[in-house]
This record gives C-alpha cells, structure tokens and sequence, in this order.
C-alpha cells in the first residue's frame, strides 16, 4: 500500500485500503516518515529529513527512498537484523489543527537505530507494533535456517522443533495482541487529550462571550446612567423653571395686593371726602328757596363751583345731587295747587366768580 508525498495531509498516513499490511502481516506498506539526521552527518542544515519507508512482509525486509518511485532506495534491513521498536513519549505541547509530525518511535536494528515521527499517535503505535512483529518474524526465519543447516538437508521436523515453532507463533500472536492493546490505548490516550482540548477550547470561548456579554451589560449600565442623568438635569431645570415662575406669580400677587390697597384707599378717602361734604349739601338744600328748575341749576352750578374740583374732574357724584333735587321740584310742580312763585320776592344772590350778577 503507497500513500503520496511528504507534503501531503496527516490524513494521509491514515488512509488505507480494506487492508492495513502492518495489521494481517501480509503484503507491504509505504508512507512518508520524517527521519531524524544521525550525529555523524556532515553539512546538517536540518535536524530532520523526509524519507518513504515501505516495510514488505512477503520479502521480509524494511527500505526507504526520498521519492514513492523509489528509482533511488537505501539498503534493505532484513526482518532478522531488527532488535526492535517503541514509541517515543508524547510530545508536550502540539499545533492545534496542524499536520506537524511529532508523535515518534524508534527502530533498532543490528548496525544502528532511526528516529522516525509520523503524524498521530495512533500511527507511531501501529509502526511500532508492525516492527516488533516483523522483528518476530525474523526470528522465526532464522530458526528455520538453522534447522536447515543443522542436516544440511531437508527433514521432516521434531516434536521438540515443533513445539519450538508452536511456541514462537505463540510468541509472537501474544507480543501483537499486546501491541494492538497498547495501540489502542494511546489511541484512546489521543482521544482524551483531543476531548480536553476541546473543552478548554469550550470553556476559552466560554469566557470570551461571558466578558462580552458583560461588557455589552456594562456599556448598556453607562448608557442608562447617562440617560439617567440626562432626565437628572432636564428635571432639576424644569424645578428651577417652576420656581422661576412661582416667584413671578408671588410679585404679580404681591403687586395685584398692592393695587387693591391702594384702589381701597382711594374709596375710603373718597367715602371720607363725600361723607364730609354730605352734611353742606344737605344744609345747602334746605337753605335753597323753591324756585324754578333752570333757577335751581343754575344755582346749583354756582355753589359746586365755589367747591374744591378734583384734578382729573371726577363730579359724578354732585351731579347725581342735582338730578335728584330737580327730580325733586319737578314732582312738587306736579302737585294740585301749587303754584311756581318764589317763597322771597327778594331771593338771594349768589355771585359766580367770571359771571354777571342776575337779579
């Protein structure tokens, strides 16, 4: 089985067909490993490099090449030069979401071991587990080539070689279900550490959205305290307006107050003055002699002449004295009997000042 190149996707190294060879031991299986640089080499630009390894269970051997044509390969490493295979420890901190190939093992062999990284840890179990299989395998094709050269013929097997046999299958069927168990585990290892991962993802993105929302609450509360005092000063100017406006109707009150005072006042001084000058006209009544209404009048006129007229000429009240006094000799001409004839043939003068003398 051929997977493309090193620059391809994690996935890659997973994908396979109905059959993984590293699982039933049969066929082969290639894929791109980064390899780590032995410390002898010269010009080591990198410590790493990529290289295509294919192990094949049919011919027994493990190679590499730096392309999958593989025009170019190294030597092959037979099944029984392999002393072995582990994984290396979890790398601490990975990529998220990255292809980085971090999860490594190491392969031992007769001459020298390599350090090779793929890209899962569910991957480096399977290597490793197919290596120490294969390391299993050598095993078995040794000891059949040492019973071969033990007759240097061929011979029907012992009891002893058979049950040797029985017990290095056993062996290695055993030393593959242990493998696959620890596959498994790392595998569920990875999937607990993708499941933390997650929830501390969850539980980033968690806390973002708390310290959105409560920033979101906190611009909303400085909002709605400027709004607050907003309403705050728009109240305390419509207060000060009141106010403004009760100290205008408390001096119009206070002027209106004075007013009527004042008009108050003036009627009183008024009633006083009409009081006052009550009795004289009274007196002067009586004292005028029956005479005719133009007569009267014209008396009359000259009497409030002689009198004190106020400044804005306000007599409607000695006016109102002489309607009623010719009110008054009118009814008494009416009367049966009476005659208009004067009470005095020698009335009285009054004397107007700026007018003739009548007799």
């Amino acid at each position: 089985m051929d997977h493309h190149g090193p620059h391809g996707h994690h996935e890659s190294h997973r994908v396979r067909q109905v059959k993984d060879a590293r699982e039933t031991r049969q066929g082969r299986y290639s894929a791109w490993l980064k390899k780590a640089k032995s410390r002898d080499a010269c010009f080591k630009l990198q410590s790493h490099v990529m290289r295509y390894f294919t192990i094949d269970f049919d011919a027994h051997i493990i190679f590499y090449s730096h392309s999958v044509l593989q025009k170019k390969v190294s030597p092959p490493i037979p099944f029984m030069d392999i002393r072995g295979a582990e994984e290396l420890p979890l790398p601490m901190k990975h990529a998220k979401g990255t292809t980085a190939m971090n999860f490594g093992f190491v392969l031992h062999t007769k001459l020298r071991s390599f350090e090779l990284y793929t890209s899962s840890s569910a991957d480096a179990a399977e290597w490793a587990f197919a290596l120490n299989v294969a390391m299993l395998m050598g095993k078995l094709k040794c000891l059949e080539r040492l019973k071969v050269l033990q007759d240097g013929q061929e011979h029907l097997p012992t009891d002893v070689e058979k049950e040797e046999e029985e017990e290095a299958l056993k062996q290695v069927e055993e030393a593959a279900a242990r493998l696959q168990e620890d596959a498994k585990r790392k595998e569920l290892r990875l999937l607990q550490i993708q499941l933390r991962a997650k929830d501390e993802v969850a539980a980033s993105r968690k806390e973002e959205e708390e310290a959105a929302e409560k920033k979101k609450q906190e611009q909303a509360a400085a909002e709605q305290k400027q709004v607050l005092e907003k309403q705050a000063e728009d109240l305390q100017m419509l207060q000060l307006q009141l106010l403004i406006q009760e100290e205008e109707l408390t001096a119009r009150k206070e002027e209106e107050e004075k007013a009527a005072q004042k008009k108050k006042e003036a009627a009183v001084q008024k009633k006083q003055e009409e009081e006052a000058s009550a009795p004289r006209k009274q007196q002067a009544a009586k004292d005028l002699p029956a005479f005719e209404p133009s007569v009267l009048v014209e008396a009359l006129a000259m009497l409030l002449a002689s009198e004190v007229v106020e400044s804005n000429g306000n007599t409607t009240a000695e006016w109102k004295e002489i309607q009623r006094l010719e009110e008054i000799q009118r009814a008494r001409s009416k009367q049966p009997g009476t005659k208009h004839e004067a009470t005095c043939l020698n009335p009285p003068m009054v004397v107007v000042p700026g007018a003739s003398v009548n007799a």
